[in-house]
């Protein structure tokens, strides 16, 4: 049993955007993958094996395809020349 039990700090937080504290101070999640984890036995050093998991792996991976695909079919809000064009034969 450790002496002190380590809680999730600002430290940590700037360091790993992607992992939020939830219920008490030593319970985090993380955000990509979902999953929950405690903190109060190793502090970062449970964070640096949660990165290490497939499961983190496969949920980043996901991430930044997902994250480009998003990008891919974004449409601008405004209408360019070509959509005022069609809009003005259609009489509309």
């Amino acid at each position: 049993m450790p002496k002190h039990k380590r809680s999730f700090n600002v430290s940590l937080q700037a360091k790993y955007l992607f992992i939020k504290q939830i219920n008490s101070p030593s319970d985090v999640r993380c955000d990509k993958c979902r999953t929950e984890l405690r903190v109060s036995h190793s502090g970062a050093g449970d964070i640096e094996q949660l990165l290490k998991s497939e499961k983190h792996k496969n949920a980043n991976r996901a991430a930044a395809l997902s994250f480009s695909m998003l990008t891919f079919f974004n449409k601008s809000k405004a209408p360019i020349s070509k959509d005022l064009d069609i809009a003005a034969t259609e009489g509309v």
